[in-house]
Order: structure tokens, then sequence, then C-alpha cells
């Protein structure tokens, strides 16, 4: 038998790109890039690993009940219907008891279900859904519409100068890369500022080798400049931006000197990217959605790069930062599928406010998430009501700083269950595991496969490469089952994955009959761009009905409404802890721990290492492998040195990727970004040492 090439997609990070699946007897035996997709046939070294992923000995199989002590991984298997029956009868007694409040709902990774499992959540009754997104995207999102309105994108392709901050296309959108090139060639100018060394800050027009965290310094100092030689847009301000004089009077401190002294930059370099800027006003500014807010200045410092596409007048014009009216981190969609309504037509009343609502007002304002990063502490101190039971998709405890202390809280709910891939160490603390399966053997829509930005949009139906491995489901399917033991007053979400799909469609012009039967992509048409441009204001969704310099949301919950600079670093003595730690950069071969257990990993960085520059390393007397202690206010990790020009004298870099040298673990639980509760995971002080081994 031939092989057949089946059309599907790798979701192992969160690019969607399109897979070309080659399968024979029922088996995937190679995979490629779809030429048709957005990746034009390019897959990363993750998305060529995907059969690796797929296969791996420690898929979970069936389900599984703990028989041993929350932690310890001892599971025995039990039939998808036993597993159903226990769940519900946990969680509607909770709701019972307690009431629908007291079980929080989470999801990890992958996003592609959870405008379902958002429904799922108010039809039981509650609130207290929550998603990864406490730690990745949704501040850069809340700068956005604290200041415009709406979430932005980049406008490289008419941009004389990208302003790329904290972007590497070669290890996140590899087939970025060649778009960047091409635009390039016809005249882009580049500026990156990024605390290392990377394949693409090597090919900028300038590389700005920044402190990690002092971002925010960086783009006053830069909107200084611009207001300094009258580059801006005056009519654009007076129209259009509200809060300009106090904006104004506050970067007119953040001199190059002073700047310099604050970022680790010089200050001739400063200005003469500064000048590039004042040469080519039509300029486009990535804001990375964690490298920028893994910081307890996260919110801040994007404020701080937006308020640059305001002053110039680039803001909502062609090569500026342009709004997205759609562009839904629940199913990376980038078209109005109906999934907002579909969400809120079940949205329940008279609820409890949601977990961290207190803790963080303006995350409980504008996202309609819980914020994760005070689970925890409401499970183990039961304020302001208690958390009685946890259903998780995709949990990854590891992924939070301090994460012991939710360990902590998993051992103390009265029930945990949790559906993966493979059995994690969160999933091991879990009393029901239900195994999921891949992308490779489920049904999925998507909507918005990235067409283009602004005048096409498309969704498409996906069918199974190849059926589901052992006992595993499409994480639809267990939550419209679900749905059905629970009883839940929601007759959609229970006749299964289609028929809400179907339900979906409904704003798109299409049926599913149609999408289902057709075997290329449905387009759809987009927000038509750059609303600005004809200098009459469009309505920014703010209080003002602007731009807003000064946020009133802030000034209403008792911030700053300018876009203040203030250190990210946590309070610990430099004397004691002279190097600055920066946790969660990524390796090409690595997203978080999802290829701990894989051979590509063992290949490329068998060890757990930490990124030293040479020159630190001579004054701490450590060589290339040698065994090392990174000490912080919050405990020591050991592992190995890697020494690298790349990475700045004076910084330590260590990946979130290694469960025997958790680096999550020695982050202080308490070092947020007090705006949206983003951990400060790229900021805070440490110490190095050699050791004579790595301890167990």
């Amino acid at each position: 038998m031939e092989a057949e090439i089946k059309k599907t997609v790798c979701e192992i990070c969160l690019n969607n790109c399109g897979v070309d699946a080659w399968v024979k007897d029922g088996k995937v035996v190679k995979v490629e890039g779809s030429r048709e997709c957005p990746n034009r046939g390019k897959l990363c070294v993750k998305g060529y690993a995907s059969r690796d992923y797929l296969y791996r000995a420690d898929r979970i199989r069936t389900p599984l009940r703990r028989v041993g002590e929350r932690g310890a991984g001892k599971f025995e298997p039990i039939s998808w219907d036993e597993a159903y029956r226990i769940i519900a009868e946990k969680l509607n007694g909770c709701k019972r008891e307690f009431g629908a409040d007291s079980v929080a709902f989470y999801t990890g990774y992958s996003k592609w279900y959870r405008t379902m499992f958002h429904r799922f959540v108010h039809s039981f009754g509650t609130l207290n859904y929550g998603t990864e997104s406490s730690s990745c995207f949704q501040a850069m999102r809340m700068a956005n519409i604290l200041t415009g309105g709406s979430l932005t994108r980049p406008d490289i392709a008419n941009a004389d100068l990208f302003l790329a901050w904290a972007y590497n296309p070669f290890y996140n959108s590899v087939y970025h890369d060649d778009s960047l090139a091409a635009l390039r060639e016809k005249g882009l100018k580049v500026i990156a500022v990024d605390p290392r060394t990377t394949q693409f800050s090597q090919r900028a027009d300038i590389h700005l080798k920044i402190k990690a965290g002092t971002d925010g310094a960086l783009a006053l100092c830069f909107g200084n400049y611009l207001i300094e030689h009258d580059a801006i847009d005056h009519d654009y301000i007076r129209q259009h931006v509200h809060g300009y004089p106090e904006y104004r009077d506050y970067v007119h401190t953040f001199t190059p000197e002073y700047t310099a002294e604050l970022t680790g930059l010089r200050a001739e370099d400063i200005i003469r990217a500064a000048e590039l800027l004042v040469q080519n006003r039509r300029f486009a500014i990535s804001l990375g959605a964690a490298p920028l807010t893994h910081h307890r200045n996260g919110v801040q410092n994007i404020r701080a790069l937006l308020a640059l596409s305001a002053i110039s007048g680039s803001y909502d014009r062609p090569g500026g930062n342009v709004p997205t009216e759609f562009s839904d981190p629940q199913m990376n969609a980038d078209c109005d599928v109906g999934d907002e309504t579909f969400i809120q037509e079940v949205r329940p009343k008279n609820t409890k406010p949601k977990i961290g609502s207190e803790r963080f007002p303006v995350w409980s304002e504008l996202v309609d998430e819980f914020q994760a990063m005070d689970l925890s502490r409401q499970i183990l101190e039961g304020t302001p009501y208690p958390i009685k039971a946890v259903f998780a998709l995709g949990m990854n405890a590891r992924m939070f700083p301090g994460n012991g202390k939710l360990f902590e809280a998993l051992s103390k709910v009265d029930f945990f269950a949790d559906t993966d891939i493979f059995l994690t160490d969160t999933a091991k603390y879990a009393d029901i595991v239900l195994p999921a399966c891949t992308s490779f053997e489920r049904s999925q829509f998507q909507g918005g496969f990235m067409g283009h930005y602004f005048n096409t949009m498309t969704v498409r139906w996906l069918e199974p490469a190849i059926p589901p491995l052992y006992e595993s489901k499409s994480d639809a399917d267990i939550l419209c089952e679900l749905a059905n033991y629970l009883e839940l007053d929601d007759p959609l979400l229970r006749a299964g994955h289609e028929a809400c799909t179907q339900r979906m469609l409904r704003k798109v012009g299409v049926t599913f009959a149609e999408l289902k039967t057709t075997s290329a992509t449905t387009k759809i048409p987009g927000k038509e761009p750059y609303r600005a441009g004809d200098n009459t204001a469009f309505g920014y969704a703010t209080p003002t009905g602007k731009f807003e310099l000064t946020s009133e949301i802030l000034r209403r919950h008792g911030f700053d409404p300018l876009p203040i600079y203030h250190s990210s670093e946590d309070e610990s003595d430099p004397a004691q802890y002279p190097l600055k730690l920066t946790a969660g950069g990524r390796l090409p071969y690595h997203f978080h721990s999802r290829f701990q257990n894989s051979a590509i990993k063992k290949t490329f960085r068998p060890e757990s290492m930490a990124d030293l520059n040479p020159k630190d390393a001579r004054k701490l007397k450590i060589q290339q492998g040698d065994s090392i202690r990174v000490t912080t206010t919050a405990g020591s990790i050991f592992l190995k040195a890697n020494l690298t020009h790349t990475v700045e004298p004076g910084a330590v870099f260590i990946y979130q990727d290694y469960p025997d040298a958790d680096v999550n673990s020695i982050i202080s639980p308490e070092h947020l970004d007090p705006i949206s509760g983003f951990p400060g995971y790229r900021s805070l002080r440490c110490r190095v040492e050699r050791v004579k081994e790595v301890l167990a």
C-alpha cells in the first residue's frame, strides 16, 4: 500500500503550521510542511520531530484512577464510563454543597478547544475559567486595550523601519524569516532590541543589547527624542491622543545618558537608533507577548512602546501598528467566527468574583478569565471563598513561579482531574487522569487560519490523519461527553463538537456541511485597515474615545496612568545576588517541557544547563560543563554551565524546560506585575557557584 498524504497541523507550539502527514497502514511515516499554508512548506525542528512526539512510549493509554499518594504517580486503568461518572459525581457534589464557584476550571496547551471549554465552564455555572494566558499573551493584550482599546499587529510589509523588540522568528516563527529577508532587500531598516545575540539580531541594522526588563525606559527615551526633534504628528495627537502633555513632561527626563545607565546600553547607540526613528517615521513595532511582559513592569513596558506609535502618527496607518478587531486567543482565530457569542450566550449570573479579582482588579476587568497566579493562594487560604475541586486540561504546574505552592495546593483540594497526552508531574497529583490525543488524531475546526492580515481570513475543518492511538480522545469530545454526564443545561454542548462548530459558523457565511466538504480553506472578509488615516476619530474603545497615553482605567484602579518606568528586579541584595537571572528563554528544539522525554532533546542538549558569559565564568572559576548551583532568595537549583557570548556579562539565562532543575521553583510566587499578575520570570537577582557535582 502506498503512503497517502493527509492534511493536518502541528500544534506543539501555537503557530498551527500546516503539515502533510504521510500515512501508510494507519501510521504516520513522514511529515512535511504544507505549501498552501502560511508556513509555506516549512517546519521548525519541533514540527519535524512530531512523529517522535506522536509515538512516544509514555503516552497515556487509558483513563486512570489514582491508587497512591498524590504526586507518587501510582494509578490503575479504568473505563471512560467510570472515569466520567467519578468526575461528574465529584464536581456536581461540590456544586451542590459549596456552589459552582468552588470548582476551578483550567486549561494549558493546546488552545484549539478553548471556546468550547469556556462555554462548558459557564454552563457549569461559574466564571472560574483560567488558562496559561495568566502568564502568556494577555498582559500584552491588556496593554493594547489600556492604550488604544484594541489588540494591534505591526504592519511590517508597509513599514520603512521595523522596531523588532524581543523578536526572533528563527525560534518562534521560522516561516516569517523569509518574508523579512525579502523586505530587507527592498530597503526595510531593522532595529533589534534583545538582551541576547540571536540569528535575527545579527542581521539587524542596529542591535541594542538591552538589560532585561528595562525596555520601557528605552521606549520612553525614544519618545523624548522624537518630541525634541519634532518628529511627531501634531494633528494626530491633537485629534486622537489623550494625555499627551503629561506624557511629554514625564519622558523629558529620559535622556540618552540617563537611559544608558538604566539599560546598560551606550548613549551613542541609543542616539543612533533614535535617529533611525526620526528618519523613518513609518515604523512598525513588535510587541513580544512574553519577553516584554514577564517583568514586574510588563504592562507598562508595552504601553511605552505603543506610545511611540501614537505620537509619531503611525498608529492604525500603513507601516505602523494596526488594530485588529479579531484575534481570539481561544482559537488562534483572526476572524470573527461567532466564538464570543458562543461563549457568552450561556454566561451565568449571580456568581462570585473570579479567582484573583480582588488582588488583580485591572486583569479582572479586562480579561474574562481568572488570574491563575492567585489560584494556589485561594485554595490554601480559602478566601474569599473555598476552592474544593480543580478540573484541568493540560495543566502544567511547573510553569507557575514558586510552583511548590501550587503542588501543595493540588494536594489539598478535595478532587483534581486532569487531561493530558503524557503523565506529567502535574497529572501525577490528579485523582482521575484522562488521555487526550494529538492534532494528528482528531477532527478540528480552525477559525482564522491566517490568510492575510486584513482583507481575507480563512476557516477550515480538519479530519484526523490517523485514528486516535490507544483509548485517547479529542479534548472537544471529552468536554461534550462529560457535559452529558454532568447533565449540563446546554443542549448544544451536549450535542457534540460538530454541532458547536456549526453554531460558531453563523457569522462566517458558510455552513458546516460546506466547510466539511471543501478541500481548501474558505475565505471570509476581514476588516478594512487603517481607519485613522483619514484624520477622523473612529472611536477608540477607551474611556475617553482616544488613544490614552494616560490610562483612565489604570487611574481608576489606583495605578499611575502614565506608562511609567520602574525597576523590574526583586528586592534582593545585589551584594549577595550579583547576577541577573532571566528564565523562560526558548531553544529551537524545546517548547516548555513538551520535549523532555523526546530523543530530540537528548540529542541537542542532553543536560540541564545555564547560559553564562565567559567573563563571568572566569571570575567564578567555572569552565564549560562544570556543575553549578544557581541561588535566589527563594532557593537553589543545580545545573551544568554553558559558556556563551550570546549573553552579556552579568546575565544568567535558564530555560523553563528542566524537571530536574526547575528554575520556576526558585522564583517567588509574589514576584508579579501588580497590573496583570504576570510573573517576573525574566528579571530577578541570583548568584552562581561552582560545585563538585550536580546533586540529586
